[in-house]
């Protein structure tokens, strides 16, 4: 494959890939676009958004976040994007779980141990046990002072194993850049029908994790206190 060639694969429109995937899939991102809509309607309306505080801003920037990204990976789909759009995924999941550690005062324990702080004081020096690949397992241990419930938290934990992989090589992201028929080798993306019960599954988890968004917005966004 010679550069001009690259450089078309990079540039692209996808208009086909795009076309191809919405006849496939209309009715799922139909119903997508309407809890996404619902989402962030929801939030825009929540206390915690119109509050002027710094804090209350920086949880509603993390559910905005968390939802927006949910959003992108389902456009990353589209197009092909298979590995980016779990990625995108686990920084919605992340993002709602830094929402849920920011909105209280309350000292949380760390996961590992029994050391208590505050979290939202550790967030702002940029301490080592409020990074991103920590709050999962934050979130799980102090559920019930975060005014969660396992309910509450179990999806979460089920888009963390889900997406677990999608960070790094593997089998699964191997087999999404090879067409079954042929052997053909994707570049930058691509969708076809042969593809359809891979990228199905992919839209459905989109799905089931989207539907506690409104949950989880009105147990931390109207409760930011």
């Amino acid at each position: 494959m010679n550069s001009s060639e690259l450089f078309e694969h990079i540039m692209v429109d996808d208009t086909e890939s795009r076309g191809l995937f919405l006849s496939d899939f209309r009715n799922e991102v139909e119903e997508l676009s309407d809890i996404f809509s619902q989402a962030f309607n929801l939030l825009e309306e929540s206390p915690c958004n119109n509050e002027p505080s710094i804090r209350a801003s920086t949880v509603s920037g993390y559910i905005y976040l968390a939802i927006e990204s949910a959003v992108t990976a389902t456009q990353l789909l589209s197009l092909g994007h298979v590995a980016p759009a779990g990625n995108s995924m686990r920084i919605s999941y992340e993002s709602l779980c830094f929402s849920a550690l920011l909105k209280r005062e309350d000292k949380l324990k760390v996961a590992n141990g029994k050391h208590q702080f505050n979290f939202y004081d550790d967030y702002k020096k940029k301490s080592a046990h409020t990074r991103a690949d920590k709050v999962i397992d934050l979130v799980i241990e102090n559920k019930e002072r975060l005014g969660l419930n396992q309910e509450g938290v179990a999806f979460l934990v089920g888009a963390k194993k889900f997406y677990n992989s999608y960070s790094h090589a593997s089998y699964m992201l191997l087999h999404s850049k090879i067409k079954p028929s042929t052997r053909q080798l994707y570049v930058a993306g691509g969708y076809d029908i042969e593809r359809k019960d891979f990228f199905k599954k992919q839209l459905e988890f989109i799905k089931r994790y989207s539907k506690n968004l409104n949950g989880w917005i009105q147990a931390v966004a109207y409760n930011a206190t």
